[in-house]
């Protein structure tokens, strides 16, 4: 998935400026997605110039002219090719992880703090999701797609949150043994 397939589904539902649609994206995919309103705007000048974004200019008093960008009959066949594509497989880009990987590397006691603010960020955004999907209207059709969508963001925090749990007491037992860390140097004269 990319930037520009989100973008396609959040102008699909109602035109909107670059900011409203960062707001929009902050609100309703940020368990799914994060950009800086500098990427949102660089990408919609790419679908501009691609033809799959209009932008409208609306005269402001006492501000510049705001755009209001909304997809063309082009944008709307781009984000149905993207739709009817299945799915790239989820690839988790985490640096904590990566860092996990290199503990033997790294001070056992720093991983473990930055597992415990990983557990709690969890936990955090857990709560946000369930405020989220409380306010989803369950009855509504239109709405179920972005329910599920929820409920598996939720069940895949959560599940970190447990992981982190778990995960969190041998860390804390790693830490509490004495360790030596080998310098590049030390180890090429053991290995040679």
């Amino acid at each position: 998935m990319s930037l520009r397939s989100v973008l396609l589904v959040l102008l699909s539902r109602e035109a909107n400026t670059g900011y409203g649609v960062g707001r929009l994206l902050h609100r309703e995919f940020h368990h799914l997605w994060d950009a800086r309103l500098q990427q949102i705007y660089g990408e919609f000048a790419k679908l501009q110039e691609e033809g799959l974004v209009k932008a409208q200019a609306i005269a402001m008093s006492n501000r510049p002219a705001k755009k209001v960008y909304s997809l063309t009959p082009a944008g709307v066949e781009a984000l149905d090719e993207w739709l009817a594509r299945p799915p790239a497989l989820h690839a988790a880009k985490d640096d904590l992880l990566v860092q996990l990987s290199c503990l033997e590397r790294t001070a056992t006691g720093v991983i473990a703090r930055r597992l415990e603010q990983r557990r709690d960020d969890s936990l955090t955004e857990a709560a946000s999701l369930r405020g989220l999907i409380l306010n989803t209207p369950r009855t509504d059709p239109d709405y179920l797609g972005r329910l599920l969508a929820l409920e598996a963001a939720l069940a895949r925090t959560e599940a970190e949150a447990s992981w982190c749990d778990k995960a969190l007491p041998a860390l804390r037992e790693e830490a509490e043994r004495p360790r030596t860390f080998a310098t590049g140097a030390d180890r090429l004269q053991i290995a040679g």
